[in-house]
């Protein structure tokens, strides 16, 4: 609609003037232009004093959702220094202003802590979308058995960079790496660079490649990784190991070396939990992602040991992974809170707002058929809070960096979102945690900071040439199917 066409629209009987002029559009450019220059303004600010240690960051007059456990919702300011929240709530940041400070005007924004994937396949990237209908057998079949055994160490980093970024762009602003392609040390080294490349915050967890020829190298390079790339503590990227076997040895390689292990957990994949939790090598250094099938005896042994898990409602809905269901219930029923994971983007894309939604419509929907049939000893149905719950500080908690991350709270570091709450999506923002899980989307996600670091602004990612990503991620996908087909064709 023009502003004739505008001007001569006959008003509606009991329209308000102010939402006549909604619909007049002579000072949204004028408006738009303003804003965007305010915004290039503080990503300047933003850059220029990036690696200052005593930096200062106010967000101002935001809405806030804590991520802590009650999902506490606080109107008011942050205020980080350096890489740390600092303050938070209706004063925090007295005395600070634009002439010591960057400040960030939240007032359209909902601010909460980044999410965490508990279990993300990384080197996948550029296999993005190739199998939306895909099964398990079928998953196997062409990322394991065929695509994964021509993986170059480029490969590898070119699939770990898009996921990264990928998952930035989304607020997602750690992952745990569950990297099952170690085909070599080179491979490996790749897997690594392309996350502290990307500035997420990331665990990788490095494991042997389940199908293919490879150099065997592992679990000892894990020693040479150690050393090599995981000098310092309190480093954005962090190490441990993935183990799809479950076998003792491996366990006890990683627990002699302080290493979380991270394993793929259901009647399907680890038959002998019993067993390892007998030898001693079941603890609370422990991240299992599905958790699918588990007996009752299992559920003890987790919930007892103090093991952490997490669930993926769209890969075990997707791939026929288990039960119908995620484990959610089983889960809360032994009193463990789980992380969220998203598994691969084989078949869907990177997107926690998707996964809290999906998972609680899947848990709500069973407890509901559940109530309609009579039956007794029916679980509760989870809530929008629980959801953000658990792709937040439960997802710390998978990576076991519950005491840097996963809520707004002073002392941890600043991994920090903003939701815009002026898009047609997101408008009237009536509760903030039903805004965050039932109506936004990534596109909502304004500004992403890891580490107290800008990584988004302004709906785009921070000094990436996407042009460039774009090619590169082409290129390696195109290589792989291409290799794939070739010896396809040669086995037949």
């Amino acid at each position: 609609m023009n502003n004739s066409e505008s001007a001569q629209r006959p008003a509606v009987p009991g329209e308000s003037s102010a939402m006549r002029s909604a619909f007049a559009h002579s000072g949204a450019a004028l408006e738009f232009r303003s804003r965007a220059a305010k915004n290039a303004s503080v990503l300047d600010g933003l850059i220029k004093t990036e690696g200052d240690a005593n930096r200062r960051i106010l967000f101002r007059d935001a809405t806030i959702v804590t991520g802590k456990a009650d999902q506490s919702v606080v109107h008011g300011n942050v205020l980080v220094v350096g890489g740390r929240i600092a303050e938070v709530g209706p004063g925090a940041g007295a005395g600070v202003d634009e002439t010591n400070a960057v400040v960030i005007d939240a007032s359209d924004s909902i601010l909460m802590p980044g999410f965490v994937d508990s279990h993300l396949h990384a080197w996948e990237g550029q296999l993005r979308g190739m199998s939306p209908d895909a099964d398990f057998d079928e998953y196997l079949d062409v990322a394991h058995k065929s695509l994964a055994t021509h993986y170059r160490p480029h490969d590898t980093y070119i699939g770990n960079l898009v996921s990264s970024l990928v998952s930035l762009y989304t607020g997602v602003t750690t992952i745990i790496d569950n990297s099952h392609n170690s085909r070599s040390a080179d491979h490996s080294s790749a897997a690594v660079e392309a996350l502290f490349d990307s500035g997420i915050r990331a665990v990788h967890a490095a494991a042997a490649p389940r199908f293919g020829e490879w150099d065997r190298q592992w679990p000892a390079d894990l020693d040479r990784l150690q050393g090599e790339y995981f000098t310092s503590a309190d480093q954005l990227v962090t190490l441990r190991m993935m183990d799809t076997t479950a076998d003792p040895a491996e366990w006890r390689f990683a627990h002699e070396r302080g290493l979380w292990v991270s394993s793929e957990m259901g009647s399907d994949w680890v038959d002998n939990l019993v067993e390892l939790h007998e030898l001693g090598l079941v603890t609370d250094k422990h991240t299992f992602n599905h958790v699918l099938g588990l007996s009752e005896e299992e559920w003890r042994i987790i919930a007892d040991t103090g093991v952490k898990v997490n669930v993926s409602p769209r890969s075990d809905t997707l791939f026929g992974l288990g039960p119908s269901f995620p484990a959610i219930n089983d889960a809360l029923a032994h009193g463990v809170r789980p992380g969220l994971s998203m598994d691969n983007e084989l078949s869907y894309g990177v997107d926690m707002f998707t996964e809290m939604s999906v998972l609680t419509h899947l848990q709500r929907g069973g407890v509901y058929g559940r109530r309609n049939a009579a039956e007794e000893n029916v679980p509760a149905p989870i809530t929008a809070a629980d959801a953000i719950e658990f792709a937040t500080l439960r997802g710390a908690e998978n990576a076991g960096l519950i005491d840097r991350t996963g809520s707004i709270e002073v002392g941890k570091q600043a991994d920090i979102i903003l939701i815009d709450t002026t898009a047609p999506n997101t408008i009237p923002a009536t509760d903030p945690v039903a805004t965050v899980v039932a109506y936004a989307h990534p596109g909502n996600v304004a500004a992403v900071f890891v580490d107290g670091v800008v990584r988004k602004w302004d709906g785009h990612l921070v000094g990436v040439d996407m042009h460039t990503i774009r090619q590169v991620a082409e290129q390696s996908r195109d290589w792989l199917f291409a290799e794939a087909e070739k010896a396809a064709s040669t086995e037949s």
